[in-house]
């Protein structure tokens, strides 16, 4: 229509407004015009938009939907039941001529149908995606979710099924992109074969073995409590490039082919041209075929068994085609269901009215006149401007007539039974699992809703079956055998975040009093991040070797005193458990303590020192029967010792930097395992799996202002506060906190010490006062570098043998030639104090006056029998020669001044009641004076040693001297092992700083 008047009948627009020109110049433009002639290509473009400006309208027509935004699609679910002749009748559009409906019955042949199986064959620009669309859509709009479901899958991930991948028909979603990735097509496979395993599981356990005809009409009648199989169609575009990718994929469809019969399960596979050779097998059981324009004639007589697809198609629209069973050729055009929805007008009664611009065909521009269609009404009341240019406006914004469809599908597909989810993404594609995400799914539970006590069993990740069609939540039970957790992985595989989401996972559903957590993190500081836990009692970073030897020392204390307490009460660790956390009751010994954790990132740092290691190894190979577990990560299996590595009962694997040395049972898979994707591990048996992430989502922790990264240390630090306050809440007290040695303490303060031990400091293994033990050695050695604390240690020694004995039992003999120990002299106890070498000297060599007379003195009766020799002690006092600096003792290049009482005094000394307590420090001259005779009878007398501050030197065998602050040492005796301790500060120094402030 062009511009003749001023206004506009109703139902009609301007589809041009001509220019004007002089009748001269028409003519010329005519004359000029006159040698060209209407092509076929013009023709076929009128025509494949006069197909599509009629096709949506048609598709609605058929299933007479008034208004899509509005359709009830339960008006058409209610006609069909697994009976129903109508069953997987699909219609694939309208014959262009006759213009009657093409339908295809996918049912099998003995159902009066056309099926099971068949193909669609159509080169580029036939018009296969919106043919496939239709028939995906028409087959939701006539079929309940469950009567019908489909597997939808396309390998270059274009856009044909994206508007039906939330349909209830399709459970999992569109299968897509799968020429991207060669596992997704293994999945493909796998997710097939699983479904025809699972059909034939289903029916047999329901009694109908092989047969889903039979299950659905059971359950339809004497059987509704059976849960709806249903058909499943399976819609593959691009089949032919997927063979050429994946060749083996032919034979899975073969199998599937021949055993879908009778499990109603049909394929359409979909290409652009047919592969003979690789559909071989596959044809051979097909039934059908569609046909739609091809490039050639010898490809539609391989798609449909002639050459009509090529000869009759050639200036055919889009989307039309043959489809083609047992020889009978019934062409279709199909829908246009991907057309602007225009929703229709209303009339004054309310009912739809259709607009008449959407059924005018588009006509060639020529001299003829073209006529107006007859069922326009030109008397109808004009419309405003406003009115066409909104209907404008709306044709070009409006969405697509199958969203606005599926639509509503969707919405009345809510509430129904919900149906198998046989498809599951690849784990490449789930977003990260949050902490709050696998507690709501396996316990059925809110985040912050916390419980006491899970029995040690935690969800850490979904495990992923394709043929099972299955990612369920994978959980470790920690309260037996599996307690002890190893957790291996390459550099940025995710250990440290595995380590914090089991700990996360741990707190949220044990309270602080069942669960406590002491930590070494070798790992870059992440556990480090979960201290506002209640449930952790302390954390030792890298920097720190005296709170890692803490660590251990405490979990030693615990699993010594359990195994004391526990064996003289009885008991054993469920005995435990149920008294102490059960209904059982009963007295327990109380330690404070439920099952403790001890957490070490990145083992093997822990192995390089002999000493950690072997008590880490004493704790793991005892301490689980007595409820302390180990949660260790290494960078692999062959970090930890085969000693260690048999300990674990859990073991979870991530990649891998060798996958070689995978342990899960399939060393191919543990290859797959992508490096981009953290978290990414396998689960025994050879399964991938996915774990979880230690923080909570945004929309659980009500913190959305943080955004959804929930690997962000803001997301973390919120799980962790969200967990402490729950537990707060409920009254819980948090966890014992780690005791650590202070940095000072004062004499006065040490707690009693045992008998025949002189109080000097505090040791770590206890937290108890530790010091000279005379029991186990009569002397003593302190060894360390300058500023370490050394004339410190003998005042404080001073100081216990002053507490400990009274004059009259004690004397003391004090040689300092540096006269840092006056303020420590006592003439009560004092035998001499002496600070020149010549005098000390005396005291060495002199037979009647010094050390000699005084040991010829304590030595027994030479009349004694063996029997009362071995039994005879002096009855003198006890004689404690001090010595600060002994290396200044020895002169060099001459012998040591105390060599003449080595082996008289010194070797006997525990007989004679004769104890040197001694300091030297490091270096030279320290290699040089240990191997001399006076250490070699210090040592075979028996000496305990303290040792202080310094450079990493070895100073007895296994043991280096370390950086230490002032006052801090490892003290060392052969039978009382190794302990860290803190020299007390004696009362002269302690009143000189004005008395401690601090710890």
């Amino acid at each position: 229509m062009v511009a003749v008047g001023a206004s506009v009948p109703h139902g009609m627009r301007f589809a041009a407004t001509p220019d004007l020109m002089p009748l001269a110049e028409a003519e010329a433009l005519a004359r000029a015009l006159a040698r060209f002639q209407p092509s076929d290509d013009a023709t076929e473009v009128l025509a494949a938009a006069a197909a599509k400006a009629r096709a949506g309208q048609e598709f609605m027509d058929l299933f007479h939907i008034e208004d899509a935004r509005t359709w009830d699609p339960r008006s058409l679910w209610s006609y069909m039941t697994s009976s129903s002749p109508n069953r997987l009748r699909i219609p694939l559009g309208r014959n262009p001529t006759t213009g009657a409906v093409v339908w295809l019955d996918l049912k099998e042949g003995a159902e009066q149908g056309q099926g099971p199986h068949g193909m669609m064959v159509g080169q580029t620009g036939s018009g296969k995606s919106e043919t496939l669309a239709a028939f995906v859509l028409a087959m939701a709009v006539l079929h309940p979710p469950e009567m019908l479901q489909m597997l939808l899958a396309d390998l270059k991930g274009e856009s044909a099924f994206s508007p039906f991948a939330n349909l209830p028909h399709v459970q999992g979603g569109v299968v897509s992109n799968l020429a991207d990735a060669d596992q997704k097509l293994e999945r493909l496979e796998d997710t097939l074969l699983g479904e025809v395993a699972r059909r034939l599981r289903v029916c047999k356990d329901a009694g109908y073995p092989g047969n889903v005809r039979d299950y659905e009409r059971a359950r339809a009648t004497t059987r509704p409590d059976l849960k709806p199989l249903g058909a499943l169609v399976v819609v593959i575009d691009e089949f032919s490039e997927l063979l050429r990718q994946r060749p083996g994929m032919a034979d899975v469809c073969d199998v599937v082919g021949r055993q879908g019969r009778a499990l109603w399960i049909h394929i359409l596979n979909a290409s652009q041209r047919p592969d003979v050779g690789k559909m071989q097998n596959l044809m051979a059981q097909q039934t059908y075929s569609i046909g739609l324009k091809v490039k050639d004639a010898g490809e539609s007589r391989a798609a449909i068994g002639s050459n009509r697809a090529y000869e009759d198609l050639k200036g055919a629209p889009q989307g039309t085609g043959f489809l083609v069973h047992e020889g009978d050729h019934q062409k279709f055009r199909s829908f246009y269901v991907n057309a602007p929805y225009l929703p229709p007008r209303r009339t004054e009664g309310g009912a739809a009215q259709r607009s008449h611009g959407q059924v005018l065909d588009p006509h060639p521009f020529t001299a003829q006149v073209s006529p107006l269609p007859a069922d326009v009404d030109l008397d109808d009341a004009e419309e405003s401007e406003d009115d066409v240019l909104d209907e404008v406006a709306t044709s070009i914004d409006s969405p697509r007539l199958a969203t606005v469809i599926v639509d509503r599908i969707i919405e009345h597909g809510r509430g129904r039974p919900k149906m198998h989810r046989m498809y599951r993404p690849p784990l490449e594609e789930l977003d990260p699992i949050t902490a709050d995400e696998m507690a709501a799914e396996y316990w059925g539970r809110g985040w912050e809703d916390v419980r006491e006590d899970s029995v040690l069993e935690v969800p850490i990740g979904r495990i992923d079956d394709a043929h099972a069609h299955s990612q369920d939540l994978m959980a470790v039970d920690m309260s037996g055998a599996g307690g002890n957790v190893g957790i291996v992985g390459a550099s940025q595989s995710g250990k440290s975040t595995a380590i914090q989401m089991l700990m996360m996972l741990l707190a949220n559903s044990h309270s602080p009093q069942r669960v406590q957590f002491y930590c070494i993190d070798f790992g870059g500081g992440k556990l480090g991040r979960l201290t506002g836990l209640p449930h952790v009692s302390g954390v030792a970073g890298s920097g720190s070797d005296d709170k890692v030897r803490r660590v251990l020392a405490e979990l030693e204390r615990l699993l010594r005193f359990r195994k004391r307490s526990w064996e003289e009460a009885g008991l054993d660790l469920d005995e435990f458990r149920a008294r102490k956390f059960g209904t059982k009751g009963g007295a327990v010994p109380e330690d404070h303590h439920g099952d403790v954790f001890l957490v070490v990132d990145n083992l093997a740092v822990l192995q390089v020192d002999f000493d950690t290691n072997e008590r880490f190894m004493n704790l793991i190979e005892s301490a689980m029967n007595y409820g302390i577990h180990i949660i260790a990560s290494a960078e692999s299996w062959n970090v930890m010792k085969s000693r260690t590595k048999n300990k674990f009962g859990t073991k979870i694997e991530l990649r891998l930097s060798n996958p070689t040395e995978s342990e899960m049972g399939d060393r191919m898979a543990a290859q797959r395992i992508p490096a981009t994707q953290p978290g990414r591990a396998m689960a025994p048996g050879g399964k991938h799996m996915l774990l979880g992430v230690p923080a909570a989502s945004s929309t659980a922790l009500g913190t959305e202002q943080l955004g959804a990264d929930v690997l962000g240390g803001e997301a973390l630090e919120a799980t962790v506060a969200s967990i402490a306050q729950a537990w707060q809440r409920r009254g819980a007290m948090p966890a014992p906190t780690l005791q650590v040695l202070p940095a000072a303490i004062g004499f006065a303060d040490l707690p009693a010490a045992a008998a025949g031990v002189l109080a000097v400091g505090l040791g770590e293994s206890e937290m108890a006062a530790v010091g000279i033990d005379l029991n186990e050695a009569p002397h003593f050695c302190a060894v360390g570098a300058a500023g370490c604390g050394r004339s410190t240690f003998l005042k404080t020694a001073i100081a216990a043998i002053k507490a400990t004995f009274s004059p009259q039992d004690a004397k003391i003999l004090v040689f300092d030639v540096g006269m840092g120990l006056t303020e420590a002299y006592d003439p009560e106890y004092m035998l001499a104090y002496e600070t020149e070498l010549g005098a000390i000297k005396g005291y060495a060599e002199d037979p009647d006056k010094g050390l000699l007379a005084v040991a010829r003195k304590r030595r027994p009766p030479k009349d004694l029998d063996r029997i009362a020799m071995m039994r005879w002690q002096t009855d003198e006092p006890r004689l404690f020669i001090i010595v600060d600096d002994l290396h200044l003792l020895n002169p060099a290049g001459g012998r040591p001044l105390l060599e003449p009482i080595a082996k008289p005094v010194l070797l006997a000394g525990r007989r004679l009641r004769i104890h040197m307590i001694a300091t030297t420090t490091l270096g030279p001259s320290w290699y040089g004076m240990s191997s001399g005779a006076v250490f070699s009878a210090l040592k075979d007398g028996g000496m305990g040693t303290l040792v202080m501050d310094g450079e990493n030197e070895a100073i007895v065998p296994g043991v280096k001297a370390a950086p230490r602050p002032p006052g801090r040492g490892e003290l060392l005796y052969r039978k009382g092992g190794r302990q860290l301790m803190q020299v007390a500060l004696p009362p002269e120094e302690l009143d000189a700083v004005g008395g401690l402030t601090g710890p």
